[in-house]
């Protein structure tokens, strides 16, 4: 049993540890993800998502990035990020702090070397003072009849592509935090309203917050030249019926709490009322255009109002209507100025209390945002290293021909940039010649 669990892992991890797979894993998400940029996706549009083919919304392509299958994608593509990085950081670290000077000539490197010859003593002095002047970081071995050292300058360039790769992974785990434990909805209020956090409308994710939210007062303000300046809107956080927090938010300007941010969407006009039935007094708020309504309690009767565009915005009037059941032709209307008071059909009494504006606000919880910016500084660094942080080592070996001479036989070892450690090499051959003479 433990041989067969032992192979089974070993097949997992070979599996996964394949550069194939990965590349395939990159394809099928690029091709999925295709496919969700044409079809209408849910949270953007839901209308037009509704539209789409039975057959496509049953497979979730109308919202595609919270399916648990295109998750599943990523996190296999994790897997193998993961598997790849740590096979190769062994290596890694080997090429960063274990380097070892080259024991005989044929551990020099070949392909790219130049040969120096010259007094021992000077020679060995030389090659010390030019690495050193040169910022190299250097390890020696003497073995009697010969000297050997490796010398590497910004070594921890090696960690470029890791640190690259292993961003990759902690952008899809922002991603998927934000796309399990996060949500995304809207709501609109009116000045004096609240409303729970978990009330509002969702486009995705689900709302585990139980605070409310009331709305204190939404303007939209004007400058004296008549252009406008801003929507605010002035709000508070209830915890248990409590004020915990507040504050005054506008386009640009989001209010946070307890990682949900709320951002100013848009804004709409209302009125507000005081509704009178028998001594209990109700306060009303309702949007402007008819965009809501209010019914009376044990009442069939419906009230829409609207703002007289007749009137000056400094004193605005509204018009009533008042409809009884499913019918379509009002039973009662008029116009009402501030403070006047108004019989409805003898069940209450409406008091037209002044304008008030209604406030729309977009609801944003995203726990992966600190792991994704993470993630693009990961990636932005990787990145230097890999381009511009290059590693280059210098590897040799000062034989001796007599008790006098010696020949210095060095090479570079040589990655993706060549021409910048041939470069490398003939600079730092030229200066110790240079130092010889």
């Amino acid at each position: 049993m433990v041989e067969d669990s032992k192979s089974l892992t070993d097949r997992l991890w070979g599996a996964f540890s394949s550069m194939k797979l990965g590349l395939a894993l990159l394809g099928i998400i690029a091709f999925v993800a295709g496919i969700g940029t044409l079809i209408p996706q849910t949270e953007q549009d839901p209308e037009k998502a509704k539209a789409v083919g039975q057959l496509w919304q049953t497979m979730g392509f109308t919202h595609l990035y919270n399916t648990f299958w295109f998750r599943l994608l990523l996190g296999f593509l994790c897997i193998n990020l993961i598997v790849c990085s740590l096979q190769r950081l062994g290596g890694i670290y080997r090429r960063t702090f274990k380097l070892t000077p080259p024991s005989n000539l044929a551990r020099v490197p070949q392909k790219t070397r130049k040969v120096v010859q010259g007094e021992l003593v000077p020679l060995r002095e030389s090659v010390q003072e030019v690495l050193k002047q040169k910022g190299y970081r250097l390890t020696l071995n003497d073995q009697g009849n010969s000297w050997s050292f490796i010398a590497v300058k910004r070594r921890l360039g090696n960690w470029g592509s890791f640190i690259t790769h292993l961003s990759f992974v902690v952008l899809v785990i922002g991603a998927l935090l934000g796309s399990i434990l996060g949500f995304k909805g809207y709501f609109m209020a009116g000045a004096g309203n609240t409303l729970s956090i978990q009330a509002i409308q969702l486009s995705k994710g689900q709302v585990t917050d139980t605070f409310s939210v009331r709305i204190n007062s939404a303007e939209d303000r004007m400058l004296p030249n008549g252009e406008r300046d801003n929507w605010y809107t002035d709000m508070s956080i209830l915890e248990n019926g409590q004020e915990v927090a507040r504050k005054t938010l506008s386009v640009n300007h989001p209010f946070a709490y307890k990682g949900v941010t709320f951002y100013q969407a848009n804004f709409a006009n209302g009125a507000s009322f005081t509704a009178d039935m028998n001594g209990q007094k109700t306060p009303v708020i309702l949007q402007d255009q008819g965009q809501g309504y209010y019914q009376a309690p044990g009442t069939d009767l419906y009230l829409v109002t609207a703002i007289d565009p007749s009137s000056s915005s400094q004193k605005a009037d509204v018009l009533f209507q008042i409809y009884k059941g499913s019918g379509a032709d009002p039973i009662q209307s008029g116009k009402l100025s501030s403070g006047q008071t108004v019989d409805v059909q003898g069940k209450y009494k409406l008091t037209f209390n002044g304008l008030a504006g209604f406030t729309g606000l977009q609801v944003k919880k995203d726990p992966g945002v600190a792991v994704i910016w993470l993630g693009c500084g990961l990636l932005l660094g990787g990145l230097l290293l890999s381009f511009y942080w290059q590693p280059v080592v210098l590897s040799g070996i000062l034989q001796s021909e007599n008790e006098i001479k010696g020949t210095l036989t060095v090479g570079v070892l040589s990655g993706k940039a060549t021409v910048s450690t041939r470069e490398a090499l003939e600079q730092f051959v030229s200066s110790v010649t240079k130092m010889l003479r």
